[in-house]
């Protein structure tokens, strides 16, 4: 079993470090991995002790070798042409989430896992963990009965060096034209908005999808996107869905979820014991464990199904309901600037130096009380929200641009 890593920096040293500690030559042969020799980002010393070879790309690796696994964790807008190099070149794929930047770029990956015969996994590692799973189909068994509403908040502060930790951090389009379409609900908490489409799902491995959604996006920090996401989404099958994200917040709330159903509750708080809980009409607690345990599942998980030993929970199509909702709200809505008056500047000392916070005033209660009521920002009548109206989403397959 061959795998070959695509990145070196952020969320592939996660991948990297997975790797290593799991003795590579014992379960699989780690490769190499792909970063341009012109950067000048250092290599990582495990890497170089374990005599890891250095490709410039793709086309010089698959000159040299093969693999049954390509890892990609590389920025957003190179997974369609990296993914689609790989499938065509016999290698399977665990792509890190989001899929892509645009939904027929999506669709373009996956007919190229159908033309040949090879799987794209997305990262979404909630979908790979064991609670989760246990929970879904304990819900499609119908143990608390259909579900009715799904509630997500998550509240993680980001500075200013965070987005200026590349040249793709919080851009619409790179220089080139590409879409990247990076955002608080397209990368850091993707997973959350993703989760709830894929928990309500009709099977295993499959979601549920947007029909109707009313979103509120706004913008505190120096960026072109937005770092703050509200929406409300009524699914295919008839499910309410109240998404709350912010970068834009002076501490972190972790990510705190509710679904309610016909018969029972399903709750999960991160600020407590980071247990998902369930119970039943009649009072029985069901205990599912922390799905933030076990984030290299998807790895093994891949390597497992190439063997032949079961499948992939989280596809091209599985993830297609979160990339949907974000090109959905990028074509049909414009982003809010938050106001000057409403802003708070602090400077925060992190490892690296100082940089600095911005957040608005009052926004970690706003959000909160948000998620009790069930209300988007521009129903409590907070001041700087502002309601766009509701949209329609029906059999999307075209993102045309974003407002």
């Amino acid at each position: 079993m061959k795998i070959i890593l695509i990145g070196i920096r952020g969320y592939a040293k996660v991948f990297m470090d997975a790797m290593f500690e799991n003795k590579p030559g014992e379960d699989f042969e780690f490769v190499g991995f792909i970063y341009p020799k012109s950067r000048k980002s250092p290599i990582p010393q495990e890497l170089i002790d374990n005599n890891i070879p250095q490709y410039d790309s793709l086309d010089e690796f698959y000159e040299n070798e093969t693999a049954d696994l390509v890892i990609i964790s590389s920025p957003i807008q190179l997974h369609v042409i990296q993914t689609i190099k790989a499938l065509e070149n016999g290698s399977n794929v665990l792509c890190e989430k989001p899929i892509a930047a645009t939904i027929q770029d999506a669709l373009k990956m996956d007919e190229a896992a159908r033309r040949t015969g090879k799987f794209v996994a997305v990262g979404f590692q909630w979908s790979f963990c064991e609670p989760i799973l246990s929970l879904k189909k304990d819900i499609l068994d119908g143990v608390y009965g259909k579900p009715i509403s799904f509630k997500t908040v998550v509240q993680w502060p980001r500075t200013e060096r965070y987005y200026n930790r590349s040249s793709w951090a919080g851009k619409i389009k790179n220089d080139y034209g590409d879409w990247i379409l990076d955002s608080v609900a397209n990368n850091a908490t993707a997973h959350f908005l993703h989760n709830m489409f894929f928990l309500v799902g009709n099977s295993i491995g499959k979601s549920a999808f947007p029909a109707k959604i009313t979103a509120e996006m706004y913008r505190a920090n120096e960026i072109e996107n937005y770092d703050t996401f509200m929406a409300k989404i009524k699914t295919d099958n008839g499910i309410d869905l109240l998404f709350l994200a912010s970068h834009a917040v002076p501490e972190n709330i972790h990510p705190i979820f509710e679904i309610t159903f016909e018969k029972g509750k399903v709750t999960f708080d991160s600020a407590k014991d980071r247990i998902i809980y369930g119970t039943t009409a009649d009072g029985e607690t069901k205990t599912y464990g922390n799905p933030f345990e076990d984030e290299m599942r998807k790895v093994f998980t891949s390597i497992k199904a190439i063997r032949g030993e079961g499948g992939i929970p989280c596809d091209i199509t599985a993830a297609s309901a979160q990339l949907i909702t974000i090109n959905a709200v990028s074509e049909n809505y414009t982003i809010n600037q938050f106001q000057e008056e409403y802003l708070v500047r602090e400077k925060i000392d992190e490892p690296t130096g100082e940089t600095t916070l911005i957040y608005v005033k009052g926004i970690k209660e706003a959000l909160m009380d948000c998620y009790k009521d069930e209300m988007l920002p521009s129903e409590k009548g907070l001041p700087w929200a502002k309601s766009q109206g509701e949209i329609t989403v029906s059999e999307y397959t075209e993102f045309k641009g974003a407002k």
